[in-house]
């Protein structure tokens, strides 16, 4: 998204700076962006990323994996609002704020989820679906750019920013509705939680045989293999 965003002349008017040499600028009525300036804003999401990812482990453990991925969510939204801002620093801190949001879903807890969640003979093609989804969203946000970036005021780059809370509704607030992982609630100790989320993943009653074998095969140290056998 960044990529498309800081060539559009409307951004570069309200964040960039003229260049009087006519060097740089060209297309963009002598309008750029400092090389500094610009290695910040497109590499700082990255930055965000990398602590969030070095959070997303003991978040998940802390709170769980349903709830790391709506506290996740509403951060990454908090950045997405921040960088509909026109005032470059809040433009930048937006960038920090939702790259740590992208490096906790994306990094852990998401595939955590997943992996966790999902019956074993799909478990491997639902991972790697997720993947997937990350080239799909790549592709949409070039579509979104290109369909923008002839608009002449800020929506030309605020609708590529702005697209994403769609994807923060659809993810955390899906969420809502979905269990949590059985594992993490066995991890916990809270097995009687742990028996009605797996009965709500497998479609079947939380004392069936089926949800009974899958539990036992939840490695999980402590006094709850006892409880489950």
């Amino acid at each position: 998204m960044i990529g498309g965003i800081i060539a559009m002349q409307d951004w570069l008017d309200n964040f960039g700076s003229f260049d009087p040499s006519g060097v740089l600028g060209i297309g963009t009525n002598g309008m750029c962006l400092r090389t500094g300036d610009k290695s910040l804003v497109v590499s700082i999401l990255s930055a965000g990323t990398f602590f969030g990812a070095l959070l997303a482990f003991p978040m998940g453990d802390k709170v769980g994996r349903k709830w790391g991925i709506i506290y996740s969510c509403i951060l990454f939204a908090l950045g997405v609002g921040l960088q509909l801002s026109t005032q470059w620093a809040t433009f930048v801190v937006g960038r920090v704020i939702a790259g740590l949001g992208v490096g906790l879903v994306s990094c852990l807890i998401i595939p955590m989820y997943q992996s966790e969640c999902s019956p074993k003979n799909i478990r491997g093609m639902i991972v790697g679906l997720y993947q997937l989804t990350i080239t799909i969203g790549a592709l949409l946000a070039a579509t979104v750019l290109n369909a923008t970036k002839d608009q002449q005021n800020h929506n030309a780059w605020r609708t590529p920013v702005a697209v994403q809370f769609a994807w923060v509704a659809i993810l955390g607030g899906g969420m809502f509705f979905l269990p949590e992982s059985p594992r993490y609630l066995l991890h916990k100790g809270r097995v009687d939680a742990a028996r009605a989320a797996l009965g709500r993943l497998i479609n079947r009653s939380a004392d069936s045989p089926r949800a009974r074998l899958i539990r036992r095969d939840i490695p999980v140290h402590g006094d709850v293999y006892q409880q489950e056998i």
